[in-house]
């Protein structure tokens, strides 16, 4: 009976964490387009790194994914570009930051983890685009790209160790980091 009790609470916290990031998600949609096309501040992988630090690999996924399946329902829709960039990018990056933090964390810092995942998420967005359009020369705006990953990089992985130490204040979390 306890089994499914806290089965209940995981669902009920993730549904939650999926909730805020797609709420953020949502928000940075209807910022001011930032003059670099794909330049993202990238809000909603706060929620997305927290979540693999503080609860686990496999929540983080699921954050991501429903994240961007509910963002792109709320924005240009399932079957857009916007859609498969949000996605594979957000797939890359979770993977890489999970990779980071579960094999290499005494090495990085919870902010270098998000600057990886900031710099994966521009790189799968741009192998996507360059996909879909059928050109190898949008590759030109990674180095445009990497002048906004990494200071939103950095604030993600600051808003995220903050939050984490706040989750942590929390009776009956179950942080692991």
């Amino acid at each position: 009976m306890k089994d499914k009790a806290v089965t209940a609470r995981q669902l009920v916290l993730i549904s939650l964490l999926v909730t805020m990031a797609s709420i953020l998600h949502i928000i940075e949609g209807l910022l001011p387009a930032i003059p670099i096309p794909g330049a993202r501040l990238g809000l909603a992988n706060i929620i997305t790194l927290t979540t693999i630090v503080s609860i686990g690999y496999g929540e983080g996924l699921a954050v991501t994914i429903g994240r961007s399946v509910l963002g792109s329902l709320f924005g240009p829709g399932i079957i857009s570009i916007g859609f498969a960039m949000s996605l594979v990018g957000g797939l890359l990056s979770w993977a890489i930051m999970s990779f980071a933090h579960k094999f290499c964390k005494i090495f990085f810092s919870i902010i270098s983890i998000s600057l990886m995942g900031s710099i994966s998420h521009n790189f799968a967005q741009l192998v996507v685009a360059s996909f879909l359009v059928e050109e190898i020369a949008i590759f030109k705006l990674f180095p445009m790209l990497m002048i906004f990953a990494v200071p939103t990089g950095i604030m993600v992985g600051l808003v995220s160790r903050y939050l984490i130490q706040a989750l942590g204040k929390i009776p009956h979390f179950n942080s692991r980091s």
